[in-house]
Formats: C-alpha cells, structure tokens, sequence
C-alpha cells in the first residue's frame, strides 16, 4: 500500500508542476526579441578593411593561420563581406598583417578512480561480496595558447595583440577511453581561439529574447485582462502586443510594466532614442529594476557599433572592405 501511495503522490505532483508550468508560460516565454549589431570587442582594430594572415609559426601555426583566414573571411555585416582576406603572397594591398605563433602542449598526470570490484563469488559463479579499489588512469590535458599580434602596414603600428588561453581535458582508463584523439582536440582548440580572434576584431549580430515586465498593479479588470493578452501575442504577433501596450499607456499613463514594455518595443524596432526616452521613465517609476539598466547598456552598445561602423564605411568609402 505505501508504494502504491508513493507512487500516486509523485504522480500527483508531476501533474502539479506541469499545470503550473504551463499556467506560467514555461516554453512561450512572454519576450521580445531584439535582433542588433554590437561592437568588436576591440573596437581599434575593427576599423581594419583588409588584412593577410601571415603563416603562424610554432607546430600549430599554420593550422591557426588557414582557422583564421576561413573566419575572418566569412564575417558578415549588414550582407556584406566584413574583411578583405589578402592571401600572404599576394601582391594586392592591405590595411593591416595578423601574425602570431602557436604550439599546443600536452600534459599527461596520473590519477586514480574508483570501481566496484567482485571479491567473493557463491557456488554458482554469482557475486556476493563487492570491495571498492582503485585504478590507473590518465589525465591529458591539452592546452593552447598562442600570441597574436596585428599591426597596420603603412605605419607598423600595433592595433591588436593578445593571449588566448584554451585547454581541454579527458581522463582515461583501462575501461574508458578518449572520446576523440588528440589531433582532434587540437583543432578544436584552434577553432575556438579563431572564433575568439573573430570576436575581438570584428562587430558581430546578436539576436536577444528580452523578457517584458507583467506586474499589472494599477489596471482595472479590463485593462489588465488586454495586457494579459498582449503577453501572449509576443511570442506570435509582437506587433499586436505593442499595439495593446499602446492603448494601454493612453488609457494608464506612467503603469510601470506598461512603460517598460513600450521602450523594449521601440529597442526592438530600432528607435533608440524613443527606447531611451520610455526606458527613462520607467526608471523613475522602477528605480531598482536591472532590466533597465541592461537596456541601457544595450543601446550604449548599439550606438557604439553603428558609429563605428559608419566611420569604418566613410573611411573606406562605403565599400566594407
């Protein structure tokens, strides 16, 4: 009976948290996405058109140089090529050369785990005594950590240089092992240094699920019921969910949830300085709220990425490259 009990009661509460996740949203999450451009994370040398990665030294130089060039080379901004990627010998001209030098190393360690291990077995070959004990394995650790270093050609001056610092580690056993080798886990490192680089250098797209406020205090039973109905057309009509905010704010002016709603909606459209305006007021009525602040930051970010981007373009002369 008490199994049968326990069984029921799990039951029941599994069916409790599933109405009330869906009752929340879980899996409709009431957002709205916020599709940008947001800077390098070195805004200097993202001013660079066109570059030649140079053959890297060290054992794993070239492989990082040719993970390089087939990033760097595919960065995309606006539907337009990011760089120009001279090849080394070229005779073409270019902004700026990227070297660098790259060598993983591997570092083996001893370690133990533990097994359950059968110590005594019964008249039919059946285990009836188990002891813990302790077996060899090994720890590889493989790390990577090249320097890089970009400089401008027509003054040698330096505009990016850094270390990057990635590793990886398995541990194997007699009864476990490498689930890939260690070429592998070389070019997995180097491909996630290049994505690094990529970052570092270049603006990069970002699409944000930004969640909208719901706290409803100050509507009467209509109004908050039309609000509940714009949380959920966010996720399949974000426009409809604004139009009701709209109404909404003629109809309550300075609602906080309301306001807040309706800067995120002018983020999410591109009107920046509406959505600072609106973020504003809600921050008089929600001093403490952090959504507002990462607005905030947000938008600083954006407007930093289109200026620098525009001041690339006119210095290029609108070619991207």
């Amino acid at each position: 009976m008490g199994t049968k009990f326990g069984s029921r009661a799990r039951k029941l509460r599994l069916a409790m948290v599933m109405a009330g996740l869906a009752w929340s949203g879980v899996g409709h999450a009431e957002t709205l996405t916020v599709d940008a451009l947001y800077p390098a994370r070195d805004r200097d040398a993202a001013q660079v058109g066109s570059l030649v990665v140079e053959r890297f030294g060290g054992r794993d130089g070239a492989e990082l140089s040719f993970a390089l060039e087939g990033v760097l080379n595919e960065v995309i901004v606006y539907g337009q090529p990011y760089f120009k990627v001279v090849a080394e010998r070229s005779s073409a001209p270019a902004d700026a050369v990227l070297s660098g030098i790259a060598t993983a190393q591997v570092q083996n360690q001893p370690v133990e785990e533990n097994r359950k291990e059968c110590v005594e077995r019964d008249g039919n070959d059946k285990c009836i005594r188990e002891e813990q004990v302790k077996i060899r394995c090994n720890r590889r650790i493989v790390s990577l950590n090249p320097s890089l270093r970009m400089a401008r050609i027509d003054d040698g001056a330096i505009v990016y240089q850094r270390q990057i610092f990635k590793s990886d580690q398995v541990v194997t056993c007699p009864d476990r092992q490498a689930n890939r080798s260690l070429p592998d886990t070389v070019s997995m490192l180097v491909e996630q240094v290049a994505d690094e680089v990529r970052d570092d250098i270049a603006p990069v797209f970002r699409s944000d699920a930004i969640r909208v406020l719901e706290g409803r205090k100050g509507l009467d039973k209509d109004q908050s019921n039309r609000f509940k109905d714009a949380l959920k057309a966010t996720f399949r009509d974000p426009g409809q969910a604004c139009s009701i905010w709209q109404s909404l704010d003629t109809e309550a002016p300075g609602q906080s949830s309301v306001v807040f709603n309706l800067a995120l909606c002018a983020e999410q459209r591109g009107e920046l300085d509406e959505a600072m305006t609106r973020y504003r007021q809600a921050q008089t009525l929600l001093p403490r709220e952090p959504a507002i602040r990462a607005a905030f930051d947000r938008i600083a970010a954006r407007q930093a990425a289109e200026a620098d981007y525009n001041a690339r373009e006119a210095r290029l002369g609108g070619t991207g490259s």
